[in-house]
């Protein structure tokens, strides 16, 4: 298993970065059926966003089999600094680029690389949250402002249209984890805490009752000693 650190920091590369340097993608560019340059760049874009989403449910299984609570506190804690920051400082540039989501794919790298920051960090964020709800809870709950940026980011993301459809699916789930749209009554998340007593007792409470049945099915009918007329 790839050390968390070393896959965290693999992580917060900008994709950009991998955008410009991707000789693989730059080769089969023309595989890209699309009209226009800019087109053609959110294709190859969208492309490896998916491959890093693969990497990023990676990191998230790698820390959830951390054996240590503490460590995995502080793991989500820097992971939760980190994208807080890393999004603060992408919006500054998004906004003063006039960049609106859903509109165009930018041209300028630099509001590319701003773009997939945002797209990036909120989705790890997001895996991680439902994930670890209980530990990511408590955090964004101390760090008010972690949350705010936090919330903001998930409907920016929405707006874009560049996840695909399975990061979209996440974004909602984590959108009704925090409550910001109204939940599915059929929403449960099986990380939470509460949610695995319960499922608990009722595994215990099946079981219980698998046995009690079992026992009274070997017992069978009482025999009765034939009737004497004397």
């Amino acid at each position: 298993m790839i050390p968390m650190r070393k896959m965290l920091c693999t992580l917060f590369i900008p994709l950009a970065v991998w955008y410009s340097a991707s000789a693989e993608d730059k080769l089969h560019e023309h595989e890209v059926n699309a009209t226009s340059e800019a087109d053609r760049a959110q294709a190859i874009f969208q492309r490896l966003y998916r491959r890093r989403r693969v990497e990023q449910l990676a990191a998230v299984k790698s820390l959830m089999e951390l054996p240590e609570y503490e460590k995995q506190y502080k793991m989500v804690i820097m992971i939760a600094e980190k994208v807080y920051n890393v999004i603060e400082s992408s919006r500054v540039t998004l906004e003063s680029s006039g960049y609106i989501p859903g509109a165009q794919f930018p041209k300028d790298e630099n509001v590319r690389d701003a773009l997939s920051n945002i797209l990036e960090n909120t989705a790890l964020l997001g895996d991680v949250l439902l994930h670890l709800p209980d530990i990511t809870h408590a955090i964004l709950a101390y760090n008010y402002e972690w949350t705010v940026m936090f919330r903001w980011s998930i409907g920016f993301c929405n707006e874009t249209l560049l996840m695909d459809s399975k990061t979209v699916k996440m974004i909602n789930l984590v959108a009704q984890e925090m409550n910001i749209t109204d939940r599915d009554p059929s929403y449960v998340n099986p990380y939470r805490k509460d949610v695995k007593l319960e499922k608990r007792a009722s595994d215990v409470e099946v079981k219980t009752s698998k046995k009690k049945k079992k026992k009274d099915k070997r017992k069978g009918p009482a025999l009765s000693s034939p009737r004497v007329d004397l």
